[in-house]
């Protein structure tokens, strides 16, 4: 079980209880417009719930100030090895830098806690809100993506789209 707390944010594992909470925000259009998932159902979130639980990689940002949960962040390995961030936030709460908050306090815990030598993040180019939250991270822009698919429209074909690779590396390897 990971707890990471920072000044308004606890990042902890999911439990059952944070359905509603994660339900509003996996079910928003504007959260899955650049991810690779379409609004989810009720019971497509329990099944993510029911699976991410116990896996330490996968947290939700719960403000400490009244328990409710605000959005989900985490960490993935792509087939290369790499160390790879993403994150959710409910749009409700967008603008007082709590996704910057948890970024923050994921990334430190992924270097100090886990050691790892780099972390990677990628986005679609048109989502502007990712890839400056990847800046503010101290994420560096290095390379850009064409004929990237993630996911398919309606008729099962792919939706192409370019993406922004993200790298940062531990400024005291180890």
């Amino acid at each position: 079980m990971v707890i990471i707390e920072t000044e308004h944010l606890i990042l902890r594992n999911y439990k059952p209880a944070d359905f509603n909470n994660v339900f509003a925000y996996f079910s928003n259009e504007e959260v899955s417009r650049y991810e690779d998932f379409d609004p989810m159902s009720e019971a497509q979130v329990r099944s993510l719930i029911d699976e991410w639980q116990a896996m330490d990689n996968r947290l939700v940002a719960e403000l400490k100030s009244d328990g409710i949960v605000i959005g989900s962040i985490g960490y993935w390995t792509d087939e290369e090895g790499h160390h790879c961030i993403d994150y959710d936030f409910n749009p409700a709460f967008g603008g007082n830098g709590y996704a910057t908050e948890a970024g923050k306090a994921l990334v430190s815990y992924l270097f100090e806690t886990l050691e790892l030598p780099a972390i990677y993040g990628d986005c679609d180019v048109e989502n502007t809100a990712s890839w400056k939250l990847l800046e503010r991270l101290g994420f560096q822009r290095v390379q850009r993506l064409d004929q990237q698919s993630y996911k398919n429209d309606l008729d099962g074909n792919p939706i192409l789209i370019s993406t922004y690779l993200y790298e940062r590396k531990r400024s005291n390897p180890k």
